[in-house]
C-alpha cells in the first residue's frame, strides 16, 4: 500500500506568535479532507500537525518522510489552505529538508508564485488554488499511473523547465468527503474564545462580495454552498464519535443562507448537544445578514460567539473596502447579537488606503461605541492576490517570479506607526473599568483575567 505523509508545518511571524500566545490551535481542515480522499483510494495516510501535536518533533516528521511515497506540505497550516501567513521563511527551510522528488506543495503562496515556490523548496509539484482533488490525481502519478501534464491546476518541473497546466475548475462542495478527524486528537485543538475539543467544518467556499483585501480569485470568483444533510451528518460524527465540544462553522458569510442556518440550529436543538454536553459553536458573518429571530435560534442551539468583520470606523474608508455595508448596519447587527445573549468578536484593521492617524482614532472610537465582547486590532494584511496586494505588487499569478520569503505591505516607518496605534487601541479598549467590570460580572473572574492578560501581552509583542 502506498503511503502519504501530510504535513502542517509550524511557521513564524505575527500570526504564529499570536496563536502560540493565545494557545490557539486550529485543525488543518484542508489536509484532513485531502487525507479522506487519499484513504478512500487505498492510500495509507499519516498526518503530522506540528502546530498541535506536542509529542511530535520536526525531526520525527523528517524521518517519517524518508519512507513516504508522497509528501504533501501546506504553506497555510492555520485552518484552511487559503489562509496565508506572510512569514513563511521557516516553512521554506523545513521544505528543503524533505525529499524533493516526492514533495508536493499546497497553499496560497504557491498559487500566486508557483515557479518561485518550486525553486524555493526544490519540490517536484506545486498545486495552485484548491488542492484536494489535484492531490488525489497526483497520487496516481506517484504510483506510476498518470502524467503530470494532464492534471489541471498544478505547476511542475520538466527537466530545467517549469510547466504550468491550465486552471482547475472548483469541485462541488458536496463532492468533498468528511474530514479525516480520526487522524488527529481533538483534545490537541483549542480556541481561546470558545473552548477545547475544538474542530472546524465548512459550509461554503468563496464569497459573493468583493472586499479589496481578500482574494476571491482563489475560488475563481465563485461562492459554493454545500447541502445541509451531509453537513449535519459530519457534525453528528464529530460530536458522537470524535468527542467534539466546540466547533467553528467555517463560512465567510454563514448567515447569508438563513434557511441552512435554521436547519443547523434546529438539528442541534433536537440533539440537545448544548443542553446535555455543553456543546458550543461559533461562526463568522456580516452584521447586515442577521435578524433577531435567527439570532435567538442560534443562541438556543449553542451558538456562543459570532465574528464580525468591521474593518474601519470612517464611512468613506469603509466604502472603499468594497464590503458594501454601512456603519448603521454594523451597529444594528452587533447590538442584536448582544441582545440575544451571544458574545461578539469584531475585527478592525489599520492602514487601509487613504487612512490617516485621524481615521485610526475614528476606528477606535467606533470600536468603543460598539463595545463587542472581543476586539481584534491589527495592521492591514491584504491576502496575496487581492486587489490591494496587486495594486502594490502587480497583477498575479507571478508565474516564474522569485517567491518573497517574507511578504511585506508597509514600509518600516508605516509599520512602526501602525503597530504603535494597535498597542494603543488594545490597551484603551481592554483596560476600560466599565468593560472589565461587565466582563467579570458575566462569568468566571479567573477565566476573564487570563484572557485579559493574553490580549495585553499580544499588544506589546513584536
Amino acid at each position: 500500500m502506498s503511503k502519504a505523509l501530510l504535513i502542517a508545518p509550524c511557521p513564524e511571524g505575527l500570526v504564529a506568535k499570536k496563536t502560540r500566545k493565545f494557545h490557539r490551535r486550529f485543525p488543518p481542515l484542508s489536509l484532513l479532507i485531502t487525507a479522506s480522499l487519499l484513504r478512500s483510494h487505498g492510500w495509507d495516510v499519516e498526518l503530522h500537525d506540528l502546530n498541535a501535536n506536542r509529542g511530535l518533533s520536526p525531526e520525527q516528521t523528517l524521518n517519517c518522510a524518508k519512507t513516504a511515497d508522497m509528501i504533501i506540505l501546506t504553506t497555510n497550516p492555520y485552518a484552511d489552505w487559503q489562509c496565508p501567513s506572510y512569514a513563511i521563511r521557516s516553512v521554506l527551510e523545513f521544505a528543503r529538508h524533505l525529499p524533493s522528488e516526492r514533495l508536493v506543495i499546497t497553499g496560497n503562496h504557491g498559487s500566486l508564485y508557483p515557479g518561485g515556490m518550486l525553486k524555493a523548496t526544490g519540490s517536484t509539484v506545486v498545486v495552485r488554488d484548491e488542492p484536494e482533488y489535484a492531490v488525489l490525481e497526483l497520487a496516481e502519478v506517484f504510483q506510476g499511473k498518470g502524467d503530470l501534464s494532464r492534471i489541471d491546476g498544478i505547476s511542475y518541473r520538466d527537466g530545467d523547465d517549469i510547466r504550468h497546466t491550465r486552471q482547475r475548475q472548483p469541485a462541488s462542495m458536496d463532492d468533498f468527503p468528511a474530514p479525516a478527524y480520526h487522524l488527529v486528537n481533538l483534545r490537541d485543538y483549542y480556541y481561546e474564545l470558545l473552548g477545547g475539543r475544538f474542530a472546524l467544518l465548512e459550509t461554503s467556499r468563496g464569497c459573493p462580495y468583493s472586499c479589496s483585501f481578500c482574494n476571491r480569485s482563489m475560488f475563481q470568483n465563485r461562492y459554493r454552498k454545500r447541502s445541509v444533510v451531509p453537513f449535519l451528518q459530519e457534525l453528528d460524527d464529530l460530536v458522537q464519535i470524535h468527542g467534539c465540544r466546540s466547533l467553528y462553522i467555517f463560512d465567510l458569510e454563514f448567515t447569508l443562507d438563513s434557511k441552512m442556518v435554521e436547519s443547523v440550529c434546529r438539528h442541534l436543538i433536537d440533539r440537545k448537544y448544548a443542553e446535555d454536553i455543553g456543546f458550543r459553536w461559533t461562526c463568522q458573518t456580516r452584521a447586515d445578514s442577521v435578524t433577531d429571530d435567527l439570532l435567538k435560534l442560534m443562541k438556543q442551539s449553542g451558538c456562543a460567539l459570532i465574528h464580525f468583520g468591521v474593518e474601519a470606523g470612517n464611512a468613506e474608508i469603509l466604502s472603499h473596502t468594497g464590503k458594501k455595508i454601512s456603519k448603521e448596519a454594523i451597529r444594528k447587527g452587533i447590538e442584536s447579537a448582544k441582545q440575544a445573549g451571544i458574545q461578539t468578536a469584531a475585527f478592525f484593521m489599520f492602514g487601509l488606503p487613504g487612512e490617516t492617524s485621524a481615521h485610526y482614532e475614528e476606528t477606535l472610537r467606533f470600536a468603543l461605541e460598539l463595545s463587542p465582547t472581543y476586539t481584534s486590532f491589527h495592521p492591514l494584511l491584504p491576502i496575496p492576490g487581492s486587489p490591494l496586494f496587486e495594486a502594490k505588487y502587480g497583477k498575479g499569478p507571478y508565474w516564474n517570479d522569485p517567491l518573497p520569503a517574507d511578504m511585506t505591505y508597509f514600509t518600516p516607518e508605516q509599520e512602526h506607526e501602525i503597530s504603535r496605534f494597535v498597542r494603543k487601541a488594545y490597551l484603551k479598549y481592554y483596560l476600560r473599568p466599565g468593560y472589565i467590570a461587565e466582563r467579570i460580572a458575566q462569568g468566571n473572574r479567573m477565566d476573564y483575567l487570563k484572557q485579559l492578560k493574553l490580549f495585553i501581552d499580544f499588544a506589546f509583542q513584536k
